[in-house]
């Protein structure tokens, strides 16, 4: 569809809405129920998407507190400082 063509389908939906509105004739059940559909279908993806984003968060923040929590190996060695003092040994 062209540009012209979506403009012109819209400008026709809108007039039949306001007619609806003028002649104050409630709107039929199935347009009532295909729009409730809609949203149910949207709310239910985008909860779904926000559902799967936490649990991706929680598996995440969990792996972190385990690598936290985790006692230091002893296989590190401290680093030796580049600009270490020597200790002096017994002498005053």
């Amino acid at each position: 569809m062209s540009w012209g063509q979506e403009s012109q389908k819209r400008e026709e939906e809108l007039r039949a809405a306001a007619e609806y509105g003028r002649r104050a004739e409630p709107l039929p059940d199935i347009h009532i129920h295909s729009v409730l559909t809609q949203a149910d279908a949207e709310y239910g993806e985008e909860l779904r998407d926000r559902r799967a984003r936490q649990e991706h968060l929680e598996r995440e923040i969990v792996a972190l507190g385990r690598r936290l929590s985790a006692p230091m190996s002893d296989e590190e060695k401290p680093r030796r400082r580049w600009f270490r003092r020597a200790a002096k040994t017994g002498e005053a």
